[in-house]
């Protein structure tokens, strides 16, 4: 929502898409990952160019991967990669801005606890009979590597500037998740009476 980088990143990449749509999306997902666990050991030895190349790369693939799954038409075992290997790629970028001593371990927590609860609240409200969750919330998956991208480019000039990159995602990221369960408590409260009305 913050950045709206899923907005614009299906205009930007159709052209693409539509040549390379015989890969299948899971491909793409899976290299998503890969370059997320590569992008680890850039924070962990503390490599800034890489840094940047590799969130640039994974958050390429993330977005890649969506649209070429729209032209070939969304599975649910594609859904399904596609959700839970960026859970994990999350994991591995954060754990080595932890690991790589760029935050402290309690920011990088909170960060963590966000990122894990706006995704898990997604999940669960569009479970619940929610068609389409995009857009509620100030910061959403979509959004973080992008601006931990951000913050690794002005690293390269300020030391300091992926500390406080963390502390915008670990204020915004629970805030998000307090905006979703808000939604949440709203839409199925009004759902439950009007049922129990009838």
């Amino acid at each position: 929502m913050l950045l709206q980088v899923k907005k614009f990143s299906g205009k930007l990449l159709a052209p693409l898409a539509r040549k390379i749509k015989r890969i299948p999306a899971n491909i793409i997902t899976t290299f998503g990952l890969i370059f997320a666990i590569l992008t680890f050991f850039a924070f962990i030895f503390n490599l800034k160019y890489y840094i940047i190349i590799g969130l640039f790369v994974t958050e390429f693939f993330d977005q890649l991967d969506g649209v070429v799954a729209r032209l070939q038409g969304p599975t649910t075992l594609g859904s399904f990669l596609d959700s839970t290997l960026d859970r994990i790629g999350d994991f591995f970028i954060f754990a080595g801005v932890i690991l790589g001593g760029y935050t402290i371990i309690e920011i990088g927590l909170l960060v963590l606890i966000g990122a894990f609860l706006t995704s898990y609240t997604r999940a669960k409200i569009e479970a619940l009979g929610i068609d389409n969750l995009y857009g509620v919330g100030l910061i959403e998956r979509t959004d973080r590597v992008p601006i931990l991208f951000i913050g690794a480019i002005f690293q390269i000039w300020f030391p300091s500037a992926i500390w406080w990159t963390m502390v915008v995602l670990a204020i915004g990221t629970n805030l998000t998740a307090i905006q979703r369960i808000i939604y949440a408590f709203r839409k199925f409260s009004s759902k439950n009476s009007k049922i129990a009305g009838d």
